[in-house]
């Protein structure tokens, strides 16, 4: 059976208002939908990482990594996956707090490898802002610092973006050999990068016959490499008791997104680049499909995991409520 994540609320209810629940960010809400995950068996989660909010600066988003320490001890089965964009942090600063972290959760800690796609947090930050192909590059330097960090007893790099010298950390995680690294990528920069150096490559949610592709795509890329990638996708999940309410609520949700993005810039939001239109949320979001009756995405989850996917990362509005349902409809089926 394939592993169970979801993606928590740290910038609110995704990018769309609702009448249940809250749409604003508060660490009271990521919790009690962390602790609810875990009670229905949800195996992982994926805590993104933003220094302002994707929709509107004027909402509140939550630190990735101070989320993450204050989860791990909340928890006791859950995996922490922690998205983490080079240029924000030194990697061997994340080498250290991940290794913290490791230990806090007693082996639970996962990273999440982002090249990032919103230069705008980079410009508000003064972080140095690089071409596409340049960040790619500057990605595999700072995983090669994080790495060595975490398995060798004194660590020396020398690279165009960072440069270590006779590094040691302690303790070293508890995970041997390191925790899990997850990479996602939609250049041919971004698969490379991924067969190279994750061990789960995450896919943005799209239909069957696509996913096909990019896991042979990814999987022969690695190969070359001598490596065997395990594969992981998002979605977005509408789960109603008949296949037409599934779909009147995936365009009551639409209607609602429309309005929330009226005077927002839709060339800068992430909603443009990774959700492709008439979609809900991100990642792909809806165009995996996961949208009708429990039974329909129950089958349509195993068509996926016959293809080579192995962690689903759900996002659910509102996130509690919808998740609840998917833990009494869904996971019974699976």
């Amino acid at each position: 059976m394939a592993r169970l994540g979801f993606w928590p609320p740290v910038y609110g209810n995704w990018i769309i208002s609702t009448e249940q629940g809250t749409r604003d960010a508060s660490f009271a809400y990521t919790k009690e939908a962390t602790l609810l995950a875990e009670r229905l068996g949800f195996d992982t989660m994926l805590i993104a990482e933003h220094f302002m909010n994707p929709v509107s600066p004027d909402l509140s988003q939550l630190d990735a990594w101070t989320t993450a320490s204050a989860l791990a001890a909340l928890t006791e089965n859950i995996e922490i996956i922690t998205a983490v964009k080079p240029g924000f942090r030194a990697p061997g600063v994340i080498a250290k707090m991940a290794s913290q972290i490791d230990h806090i959760s007693n082996g639970r800690m996962a990273i999440n490898l982002v090249s990032a796609w919103w230069l705008t947090e980079f410009e508000m930050l003064g972080a140095p802002v690089l071409a596409h192909d340049d960040r790619y590059a500057r990605s595999e330097e700072f995983l090669e610092v994080i790495v060595g960090s975490w398995t060798e007893q004194e660590f020396s790099f020398s690279g165009e973006y960072y440069e270590v010298k006779e590094a040691t950390l302690s303790p070293k995680p508890l995970q041997q050999p390191h925790p899990h690294i997850y990479i996602g990528g939609e250049s041919e920069q971004g698969r490379t990068l991924g067969a190279k150096m994750a061990d789960t490559f995450l896919i943005n949610g799209r239909p069957p016959e696509e996913i096909d592709e990019i896991v042979g795509h990814v999987r022969r890329l690695a190969h070359s490499y001598g490596r065997e990638p395990r594969f992981g996708m998002s979605a977005f999940v509408i789960c109603r008791d008949t296949e037409d309410e599934a779909k009147q609520e995936f365009q009551r949700l639409l209607e609602l997104r429309k309005l929330e993005l009226k005077g927002y810039d839709t060339e800068v939001v992430m909603l443009r680049s990774v959700s492709p239109g008439g979609a809900l949320g991100t990642n792909g979001g809806t165009a995996a499909g996961l949208v009708g009756t429990p039974e329909q995405i129950a089958e349509r989850m195993g068509r996926f995991e016959d293809l080579g996917i192995k962690t689903f990362l759900f996002q659910f509005h509102p996130v509690i409520e919808e998740m609840e349902r998917f833990g009494e409809q869904v996971m019974p089926l699976l």
